[in-house]
């Protein structure tokens, strides 16, 4: 019996060994998951515009949009840092 437990246990460890997954397919796993799941926010984000079944102001509405944008922009910055956040810059 002893064998058995033993064998199960390779198997388990081989198992694991194979199911490791290099970063880039990690990346590309989680890329195709994430930004789908964004794109259907910003649609969702999107239908909000509809003034025929919302009542907003262009502050309002250039607040989300001002918001976003600043979103993507420290998302551009991210890929071109290699994930790394720069502090935030003071403008006038």
């Amino acid at each position: 019996m002893a064998t058995n437990k033993n064998t199960a246990k390779t198997a388990v460890k081989n198992t694991d060994k194979k199911s490791k997954k290099s970063d880039a397919e990690k990346f590309t796993e989680l890329a195709n998951i994430r930004v789908p799941k964004a794109l259907r926010v910003l649609k969702s984000i999107s239908s909000l515009a509809n003034d025929t079944k919302y009542e907003y102001t262009d502050a309002q509405s250039t607040a989300i949009i001002s918001a976003l944008k600043s979103a993507v922009d420290d998302l551009s910055e991210c890929f071109k840092n290699g994930g790394k956040q720069d502090e935030e810059t003071f403008r006038i």
